[in-house]
């Protein structure tokens, strides 16, 4: 009879994945504010979802790219990377924000998600984002930020960006006013390429980006 052999290697979490990229907001999308709460509707729906089905990543937060005009308050969106509050339709989402007014029809939505991709092991509603399904208002715990190491295979629509001058924070409630310079983010993992990394949501991101594909993530220790 063999002897029982360790054997070393990775423990893998359960796979997780993502089809979304960047979405246009789109000719007639809105902007909205009132007491520091952004709302973005955007011409058709959006995707977002903190319920996903499974293997595919829940959406707690959003940067925006393309152009915004007619900015009024504190801050920028383009660049910026914010914790979805709420997404009370599926073609509106809101944000905290010190910006009272833009115009957002060349404005795009990115998805981003940030190590390790998952809810918090936390009360549901303390402190998480809500979502309206089938007029229900739904509470969700909120998303864990961490260090870990992942696996990745990177579709056309995603990619891998570090941020190098350290300013990177997702904004909501408690960081204060919106700020006018985004942070600088480089890539780290270029889309349609694979890679192992060790990295912390506090420092690192995967940006929805490109077009239609998949991209898959797996935590190890």
């Amino acid at each position: 009879m063999e002897p029982n052999i360790p054997l070393w290697g990775a423990d893998i979490q359960t796979e997780m994945s993502t089809t979304q990229f960047v979405i246009p907001a789109g000719a007639g999308a809105t902007f909205s504010a009132a007491n520091n709460i952004g709302t973005i509707t955007f011409n058709a729906a959006h995707g977002l979802t903190l319920k996903p089905t499974a293997p595919a990543m829940p959406n707690y937060f959003i940067s925006f790219g393309g152009s915004t005009s007619g900015l009024s308050g504190t801050g920028i969106l383009v660049g910026n990377v914010f914790r979805i509050l709420t997404i009370p339709s599926t073609t509106a989402i809101t944000i905290y924000t010190t910006i009272t007014a833009a115009t957002v029809t060349s404005l795009t939505g990115i998805p981003v998600f940030l190590p390790p991709f998952q809810a918090a092991s936390t009360n549901i509603g303390v402190g998480g984002p809500t979502q309206t399904i089938a007029t229900v208002v739904t509470p969700f715990p909120p998303a864990q930020i961490g260090q870990c190491q992942f696996y990745c295979t990177l579709g056309a629509n995603c990619v891998v960006q570090y941020n190098p001058d350290l300013t990177f924070i997702p904004l909501d409630q408690t960081t204060g006013n919106t700020p006018a310079t985004a942070p600088v983010f480089r890539t780290l993992q270029a889309a349609s390429s694979s890679g192992d990394l060790n990295a912390s949501g506090a420092s690192v991101a995967v940006f929805a980006s490109g077009t239609t594909a998949t991209s898959y993530f797996s935590v190890h220790t």
